[in-house]
């Protein structure tokens, strides 16, 4: 990193006399530790920009925080989806308040093009940050810091979210019980100055998924018990039918076979996100292509069996399973169109159905 970036402790430490340190920076969750064990089923592939868990070891997540900083600014550029840079007074970015692969563009390009910012007279605290249409993002990497804010004690004025396009977004801040009226939605190429910013740490940085965010998310967002006219939802294939990638190529084939097992093919798009909390808290079995619905697997029972469909994967399901106590298993497809030059994790996938059968045989699911 060159000298236009700077990681917030550090400039905590550097702007910020000692004794006074512990009022503008706190830290949470500094003992955290994990022991992942490998899911059943295929060996994991997985994508290029997961550093794969160590299975059988003991992980300790870094803590998390939130720190104060005093006429520090926001600025929502207007390339990529959520490309959000939170500076210091100078215009130095917080490097560990962006999304990685954020990093170059804001060191080629953008940091000289930084908008004269709009003066906010108060406290901001922020919970923007990238991916923020993806169903799986906007849950733990942007509403998840919402708890790191409730337990840092600083007062808020506004809640600094991105603008809320999709039906799911605002469904969920209603849930949360974030009011309307403090929330402010920063807008592609707005530059925010504020009186204060309050950063939560990012949790994704801190390990593609933790812990304290699920059960801050689990405890939020399911509160009643699962409604008896969802019994025809114990057993679940999720399908993708709906999404411009990673569908099941062969899913009619594969139907034959789910149905015959008693299973219900549901498309995530077309509900809410109480139904989704509803169904997935009351299944016993679910099948599904890795992709951001999976994240609704948050308010599975534990024991409930996941079959999480692959050609290459990320890791942040698996832990939500060992989190959880799920009984995971991970089922290796092969690609639908190989010879294509998109990215692994967008290909279509074909999913060997006799293999699935016998999983499915061999767990008792008949």
């Amino acid at each position: 990193m060159t000298d236009l970036f700077v990681h917030t402790k550090d400039w905590m430490k550097e702007t910020t006399k000692n004794k006074d340190l512990d009022d503008v920076y706190k830290e949470f969750f500094k003992d955290e530790v994990v022991t992942f064990r490998v899911p059943k089923g295929d060996t994991p592939e997985w994508v290029d920009w997961v550093i794969p868990p160590k299975f059988g070891v003991e992980h300790r997540f870094p803590e998390s925080y939130v720190s104060m900083i005093k006429n520090g600014s926001i600025w929502m550029c207007d390339k990529g989806e959520g490309m959000v840079y939170t500076m210091t007074p100078d215009q130095k970015c917080l490097q560990d308040m962006v999304f990685h692969l954020y990093h170059p563009y804001f060191e080629r390009v953008a940091h000289k093009h930084i908008p004269v910012p709009t003066l906010y007279n108060g406290n901001l605290g922020v919970l923007s940050w990238a991916g923020h249409t993806n169903y799986w993002h906007w849950l733990h990497d942007i509403l998840g810091r919402y708890h790191l804010l409730q337990l840092s004690g600083f007062h808020i004025d506004k809640y600094v979210l991105p603008a809320m396009t999709k039906p799911f977004q605002r469904e969920t801040v209603r849930m949360l019980g974030i009011p309307d009226e403090m929330i402010l939605q920063l807008k592609a190429g707005q530059h925010l100055k504020a009186e204060s910013l309050i950063l939560p740490s990012v949790p994704f940085n801190a390990g593609t998924c933790v812990k304290w965010t699920i059960e801050f998310l689990r405890k939020s967002f399911l509160k009643t018990p699962p409604k008896n006219e969802l019994s025809n939802f114990e057993r679940i294939y999720v399908s993708r039918e709906d999404a411009s990638w990673r569908k099941v190529a062969n899913e009619p084939k594969l139907m034959k076979l789910l149905t015959i097992k008693g299973f219900k093919k549901i498309v995530l798009s077309s509900l809410t996100v109480q139904e989704q909390i509803d169904i997935f808290s009351s299944a016993k079995v679910i099948i599904s292509p890795n992709g951001a619905g999976l994240a609704n697997i948050m308010f599975c029972q534990p024991g409930t069996k996941i079959i999480q469909l692959f050609t290459s994967t990320s890791d942040e399901f698996v832990k939500i399973g060992q989190y959880l106590g799920l009984d995971y298993h991970l089922l290796k497809c092969r690609t639908a169109n190989p010879g294509s030059k998109s990215h692994e994790v967008l290909k279509n996938l074909v999913v060997d159905v006799n293999k699935l059968r016998t999983m499915l045989n061999n767990e008792g699911i008949s």
